[in-house]
């Protein structure tokens, strides 16, 4: 197993005190599409907190709007078990493509009568209705968009699967931007706490900027706690390739792995640190609801940290399939507010991707 290194994010923690109450309903949401393949990945999917990570991300949401993100990563995380993580050799890209562009035509009208036997898009329908009905017109539209870039890169993610191709560091930074479903899920901060970014502020370049630094924190802190998970499934699946920041340079760069781990924590503790700083501008000179917007995104990023501490899904490498499953092999991860004296690397990659953050 790698030693996951500290986390550099001083955002304090926060919890909706509504989170247990949204698990409740999203588990029974989970039951009544059975957003599962057996009795025991349902278990899994139960037992492993998902909407803990809007509760602790959005402690200041309607306790019923609070609903909504926890069944959004319920789906996700179902969707991408049963296509992507679990499933052997994955869902073909000539099979992907049509379901993706189906679901996607769910999402833009809720009415098409498309995959009638498909438990994931009866589900996705049902989210989109109910987004639709306590969301404004403009906010349904960008939950839409969301997760259509997020089906973007689990296409490109799937063809990489089916070559056995380890993608260059830059592409994978740019598509892991979409590919980790951060989006779909940031884009309720301002639907569940019952305000709205206006339109200039949410296609300005600093909110523009702070949601990629919010979901490459995210997508890279998921690959520090998953690899030891992601590396068990690809021995146990036969997946000829990992899609994880660590493997990525370790290939790139021919390193060792505790040092690829080492590398990606730093690139992500720069990353934190340059999100701070725009956070604190926008901040500073926005309006109200951007202010309020950018103080919302860090909270996702501490939220993932907290709840991925405490989930099952991150802390045990094992197998959901296994008739016993193991104790938490971790106890968790180590959170710091400071950065300490020669934490901060200056042998860190050129990423062109996202050249115009340091800018």
């Amino acid at each position: 197993m790698i030693a996951v290194p500290p986390f550099y994010c001083p955002i304090p923690s926060a919890e909706s005190p509504h989170t247990a109450a949204a698990e409740r309903t999203v588990v029974e949401w989970l039951d009544k599409f059975e957003l599962f393949e057996s009795p025991t990945q349902r278990d899994y999917f139960a037992r492993s907190h998902f909407p803990a990570f809007p509760g602790r991300s959005l402690p200041d949401a309607d306790p019923e709007l609070l609903v909504l993100p926890g069944k959004e990563v319920m789906w996700l995380q179902s969707f991408d078990d049963v296509h992507s993580d679990e499933k052997p050799g994955a869902t073909p890209p000539e099979e992907y493509i049509p379901l993706l562009a189906r679901l996607t035509r769910i999402m833009e009208d809720p009415q098409a009568p498309l995959l009638p036997d498909n438990p994931w898009a009866h589900a996705l329908r049902d989210l989109r209705l109910d987004v639709g009905e306590r969301a404004t017109d403009v906010q349904t539209e960008r939950w839409v968009q969301a997760n259509v870039e997020y089906f973007d890169g689990l296409l490109w993610e799937a063809v990489n699967r089916a070559e056995g191709r380890i993608p260059s560091l830059d592409d994978y930074v740019a598509m892991w931007l979409k590919q980790s479903g951060v989006y779909p899920c940031i884009v309720f901060t301002d639907i569940a706490c019952g305000y709205e970014v206006p339109a200039a502020d949410w296609a300005g370049p600093r909110a523009r900027t702070l949601r990629e630094m919010t979901s490459v924190l995210i997508g890279w802190d998921n690959d520090l706690t998953s690899y030891d998970k992601e590396v068990a499934r690809a021995a146990e699946r036969n997946f000829p390739v990992v899609q994880n920041l660590v493997s990525v340079l370790a290939a790139q760069y021919a390193l060792p792995e505790a040092e690829a781990v080492a590398l990606a924590g730093a690139m992500r503790d720069r990353a934190m640190a340059r999100f701070l700083a725009l956070r604190d501008e926008t901040v500073a000179t926005g309006g109200p609801e951007l202010a309020r917007y950018a103080m919302g995104l860090g909270q996702w990023i501490r939220g993932y940290l907290d709840y991925s501490g405490r989930s099952p899904r991150y802390t045990d490498p094992t197998n959901p399939d296994d008739a016993a499953v193991a104790d938490p092999a971790r106890p968790g991860w180590t959170v710091v507010d400071t950065l300490g004296p020669g934490a901060v690397r200056t042998d860190l990659p050129a990423l062109a991707c996202i050249d115009s953050w340091w800018a």
